[in-house]
Parts: C-alpha cells; structure tokens; sequence
C-alpha cells in the first residue's frame, strides 16, 4: 500500500535578487526592494514529502534517518547562509522559492524517494517543486472579510443557524503553475499576480454580503456556500492570470481552520476538506518481538508505557456539487460520521489496546491513517460522496497521506498479515 509521509525541516537564509548584466536601475525596476544590496532575509519552513510501501514495521521510511539525510544533504548547509554564494546552482539561476525547491529536490532525490518539495519562504507565500524539469508552482496567500447565508434554497430546519446571515474571515491560497525563467528563476512576477487578487477578487468580496453585494449570487440565486464561492472565483481569475504567463492550477478557500475547499477548474468538482483533532497514546511494538528488537526498530516510541499526541486529521471528499444546495457533500453528516467512527472510539485512548485492529497492527502514523480511510471510504460514499484523502498530522515536523483510491477492498486484511511478523 502507498503511502505519504511528510518531512518539516527550517532554516535561516538571506538572498538577493540582483542580474549582473542589469544595471542598478534596471535590477531596480525589475525586482524591486528584492535587488536592493545585501538583500534579505527569511525563516524558510521546508516540507518534503516521499512515497512508498509500508515495510513491515508500518513505516514508509525511518524518520529519524530521513531527518540526517535532509540536514546533511541541504538545510545543513542552507542554514544561516548567503543563498547567492552556497551553492553553484544559485549562480546560473538566482535563488527564488521555486529554484531553491528546485535545488534541494535535485540535491535529495538521490537519497529519498521525493514526490514533492514545498518551501514557505514566508505563510503567504510559498513554492512546490515535483522534478518536471522547470516546472514549478506558487502559491500567494491573502484574505477577505464576508458575510454570507445559505438561502433561500435551503431550509432552516437542516442547516439551522447558517441560514441566517453571518460571517468569515475567509482565507485564500491562489495557486499558479509555470515554467522557471533559466535566468531570474521565477515563473511570475509575484507583485503582478498579488495585483490580480486584489483587483478582481478581494475588492469584490472583502466586506460585502455576497447574497446581496455580488451580481453573479445576488442574480442568479446560486447559494454563496464556500464550494460555489471558490469556483466562482477561479473563474475570475483564469484569464488575468493566464495574461501573465502562467496557468491558475487551484483556488483553497478557508471558510474557517476546520473547513476549506480546493477548486482545481474541472466544472462542478471540489475536493471538500474538514479538520479536527483527537488525543491519544500509543506504543511502537510488534507483540511479537522482544523489547530489544522493538527498540532497535522504533526507538523511544517502543517504551512499554507508551506515548501520546494531539493528532491532528484532515479528511478531504471529492463530489461535485449540487446545483440546489450548493454543496460537494452534507456537511453535517460527514461530520457526524468522523465522529463517530474517529474521534469516538480514539478520543482520549490507548491506541494498542482500544482499537481492536492495532493489536496486531503496529499504530504508526502511516498504519493509523490507513486504518481511518478505510473505515471512513464506506459511510462517505453513502453520503453520495467519496473519500479522497486522509492526512494525519502526528507533530508538527511528521504527518502521511493516504489516497483512497490507492486503496482496495481487501487492503485491510493484507495489512494485517503484512504486519504480522514471526517473533524473534
């Protein structure tokens, strides 16, 4: 079985964005307070994600071995440096968020089986890098105030208080995908493209009532839920951006930090997420093998007494939504079956011993986020929607992703005797 998991590394670094074919003034003009000397400074936050089959202890990689191998081969020598100067890449290409995504992939990828670099060079803006040659993505990140209410479509009895009007703080991540100038490696002029969320999108939505304020809502009696919101919106943004020279890949869309949409432009598809957290202990040890080894194999997580987390979940849904109510999914019944089949029976428990499947099965992250998608894929597509994702956030440095769809009927079964291992 496939399985995600995610890596958090920092590091300090300054940088400046300076051509020297250009001129002073004409690296000015061009990069702005970016060229001005000796540049600037960030916290970069680093995410890297690698894939593969859970081994036998319920790991895609040993974490520890992971964390050595990004430090050594990258943040190590990244941290509190003149990005410029450090690497040799950095002289042909200057160091922007994509290219240093691009340079830490090139430099991990004989190491770590890596699908996916993302690099923050600050929370509202960041790169993602998958090894297509120049291809990159970034994502630009503001927010807008809104009133909103879910009529006149739809009943007060359902959808109770959310039929009155009320409002967010909603956030949104604006997501381009382009190619790597060889030069000034950037895909977009970033000051351009904060331009066109601002003109076409927060100006329009930032303290209105979209039922009222807003034609295409107040008109056409479409519902403002977040789905129709954030479809509607990447429809604003599709042909400013696409002038740019690069192409809209996602509108995300935060009604709150429990609730999001990602809109990828495929008609009246959405990929819904909601989140919420649960707290509970476990221990990393096979019933079948003595201390010694466990502890060979997992460390301080094989203490008998065991451990605990405020494990943090994100369950994604794909539908498509409903032309009446405006939703990809019932949001009341998916979250009344997260409850029930989560946070109930893992709330507060000892994973080993109160969840009758980790007995046998080892409750690592990536096992326990297995375990989740296969007992939520059932109920949701009873809902009329289906499981796309599960993510699980053990701390803040490690989380795994599992897909649903890389998921058959028997997966359960065959990780459970994958797991069993002859005692020693």
């Amino acid at each position: 079985m496939e399985c995600i998991i995610n890596r958090r590394a920092q590091f300090s670094a300054t940088h400046r964005y300076w051509l020297p074919e250009l001129s002073e003034t004409e690296n000015l003009e061009k990069f702005g307070p970016f060229s001005k000397f000796p540049g600037q400074g960030h916290n970069y936050v680093l995410f890297i994600s690698m894939s593969g089959e859970l081994d036998e202890y319920g790991m895609v990689l040993n974490l520890s071995d992971v964390k050595h191998t990004i430090k050594n081969e990258a943040t190590g020598q990244l941290d509190f440096s003149y990005l410029n100067d450090v690497w040799p890449e950095f002289k042909q290409t200057l160091p922007t968020t994509e290219n240093i995504a691009k340079v830490i992939w090139e430099r991990l990828t004989p190491h770590l089986p890596i699908v996916k670099v993302q690099l923050l060079e600050h929370p509202q803006m960041w790169a993602e890098y998958q090894g297509e040659g120049k291809k990159a993505s970034l994502t630009i990140r503001s927010h807008f105030s809104a009133a909103h209410r879910l009529a006149p479509n739809l009943s007060a009895e359902k959808y109770g208080k959310c039929t009155r009007t009320h409002g967010h703080n909603y956030h949104l991540e604006v997501t381009v995908e382009g190619e790597m100038d060889s030069r000034t490696g950037m895909i977009v002029d970033v000051r351009a493209l904060k331009k066109v969320v601002e003109d076409h999108v927060l100006e329009l939505f930032d303290h209105s009532c979209i039922n009222e304020d807003i034609p295409y809502f107040a008109e056409s009696q479409i519902v403002p839920t977040t789905e129709n919101i954030s479809r509607y919106i990447s429809d604003l943004l599709q042909s400013p951006i696409q002038k740019l020279g690069v192409k809209l890949s996602q509108v995300k869309l935060f009604e709150s930090d429990q609730l999001w949409v990602e809109y990828k432009g495929n008609g009246s598809e959405t990929f819904f997420n909601v989140a919420t957290d649960f707290s509970a202990a476990h221990r990393l040890a096979h019933p079948d093998l003595s201390l010694e080894k466990n502890k060979q194999i997992y460390g301080k997580c094989a203490r008998i007494n065991g451990h605990g987390h405020n494990y943090h979940l994100e369950v994604t849904v794909k539908g498509e939504i409903d032309p009446v109510t405006g939703m990809g999914v019932d949001l009341g019944g998916l979250n009344q079956i997260i409850k029930n089949s989560v946070i109930e029976p893992m709330d507060h428990g000892f994973l080993n011993k109160d969840v009758s499947f980790f007995a046998q099965v080892v409750p690592t992250a990536e096992n326990i986020a297995f375990y989740i998608s296969n007992t939520l894929r059932s109920p949701i597509q009873q809902l009329g929607a289906e499981l796309y994702k599960i993510k699980l956030v053990e701390s803040p440095n490690n989380s795994c992703e599992i897909y649903a769809a890389d998921l058959d009927q028997t997966s359960v079964n065959a990780a459970v005797k994958q797991l069993e291992l002859a005692a020693v």
